[in-house]
């Protein structure tokens, strides 16, 4: 028999009525019966809160929450951390799904190995599709053991995703940075470098992909700051002492990604003039912060001595005013066709 110890399932929630009921039936319906779902709503504007106040009701493992609108995934972290009473959590969207046998197939793992973390199989779930993408363990071997390290490294290009059972004792003393939507995924990754193992098992977590509504799928002003978690990111790696290779392979990301989001705001659409000229000086001020002489010095030498051409040419870039421009201008017309 398996240790039965609580299991804490968080979903944060703004009108999300269309896909809750589903959802959360997906967790009530677990072979593994003592867990208990905490949903937070956002003050949503439909009417999933009545839906998350009827399911209460009917089920005494529910707990319901209303918070002030917070825009972010983040914020619903931090106001839930304190309510969690199981030993372990598993974090989940309010559209994604759950197969039945999710929550007791983690567990059952996590007896067999003693592990922190555990990772069941992932699905990219389409609706309308009888095949979709998978992810099971790692490349498709679900009785790997990987250490903290390994699973940061892992985690670094998504060969392992991040929806885990967590050990809740990871959580102490951690707070879901609140100055980017995407934050959750640098925690992840925290917490995956924190744990004494990380296991994999079956059971499976479908991940939707096909509500265009989601957060994920939407661009807007805040998706330029994931910049602020590409930096915690980098420093997360230099903090663990990482192998330089991965540490480069962000920071090429890091160079990348600045310049795609610069791209984009020279022809953005903002709702406001507000939010176009905070934007501006969001950019202005991380360029200056985050790529100064001193990040250029800490990776020329690298970049040459190990023949990382597109590196050094990035490097060269954010160094040389008119090849920035002259870049910027190209990536531009790239990035343009996306969004007509």
């Amino acid at each position: 028999m398996i240790d039965n110890y609580l299991v804490s399932i968080f979903i944060p929630v703004y009108n999300g009525e269309k896909y809750l009921n589903e959802t959360i039936q997906s967790v009530l319906h677990q072979t593994y019966s003592n867990i208990e779902l905490l949903l937070v709503d956002d003050s949503s504007l439909d009417n999933s809160y009545q839906i998350l106040k009827d399911f209460a009701l009917k089920d005494n493992r529910i707990k319901v929450f209303k918070k002030e609108n917070g825009q972010i995934v983040a914020k619903s972290f931090n106001f839930i951390l304190p309510h969690l009473n199981g030993e372990y959590f598993y974090y989940s969207s309010q559209d994604d799904l759950f197969s039945s046998d999710l929550i007791e197939n983690m567990v059952k793992r996590q007896n067999e190995t003693f592990a922190d973390t555990v990772l069941p199989d992932l699905e990219y779930y389409f609706e309308d599709k009888k095949v979709n993408k998978k992810i099971i363990g790692l490349n498709l071997d679900r009785s790997v053991i990987l250490s903290g390290e390994q699973a940061l490294i892992e985690s670094l290009n998504w060969n392992i995703h991040g929806f885990a059972l967590f050990k809740k004792s990871l959580m102490n003393s951690e707070f879901f940075p609140e100055d980017a939507f995407d934050s959750d995924e640098f925690i992840t990754r925290k917490l995956f470098s924190k744990s004494n193992k990380v296991v994999f098992s079956s059971g499976t977590f479908f991940y939707r992909q096909d509500n265009l509504k989601a957060i994920t799928k939407i661009f807007s002003k805040k998706n330029f700051y994931v910049l602020n978690t590409l930096e915690k990111l980098y420093h997360l790696l230099k903090e663990n002492k990482i192998d330089k290779k991965y540490v480069y392979e962000t920071q090429f990301n890091f160079l990348r990604v600045y310049m795609k989001l610069a791209s984009i705001y020279s022809f953005y659409n903002f709702k406001t003039e507000t939010d176009k000229t905070e934007i501006k000086l969001f950019l202005s001020s991380f360029k200056k912060t985050n790529f100064n002489t001193n990040f250029y010095s800490e990776n020329i030498i690298y970049a040459v001595k190990n023949a990382k051409v597109k590196f050094i040419l990035f490097l060269m870039i954010f160094r040389i005013p008119l090849l920035f421009n002259i870049v910027l201008n190209l990536y531009s017309k790239k990035y343009k066709k996306q969004f007509q």
